[in-house]
């Protein structure tokens, strides 16, 4: 099944992220919305990440918002429910 028909969930998967965000740019980003419980920056994989929040309708809100948002002025970046 592609990511984007992936069922909601809490967890949101974050894709085309730029090599040099930090976890810190993250937080400040997702944390605008109601309720984020956590955000993991993949070490080996810098243009991903995972955005977790308390309940599925924060993750919803977020991602609506969030998607496609260009976080270096120039590269939109992709998120959809993660897998579970």
């Amino acid at each position: 099944m592609p990511d984007e028909y992936l069922p909601p969930n809490r967890v949101l998967f974050i894709q085309n992220l730029p090599t040099d965000v930090t976890q810190a740019v993250l937080q400040e980003l997702f944390g605008q919305y109601p309720n984020l419980s956590d955000v993991r920056t993949i070490a080996a994989k810098k243009d991903i990440a995972f955005v977790e929040y308390l309940d599925e309708d924060s993750a919803t809100v977020a991602k609506d918002a969030l998607h496609n948002y260009k976080l270096d002025g120039e590269n939109k970046i992709k998120i959809t429910y993660a897998r579970k």
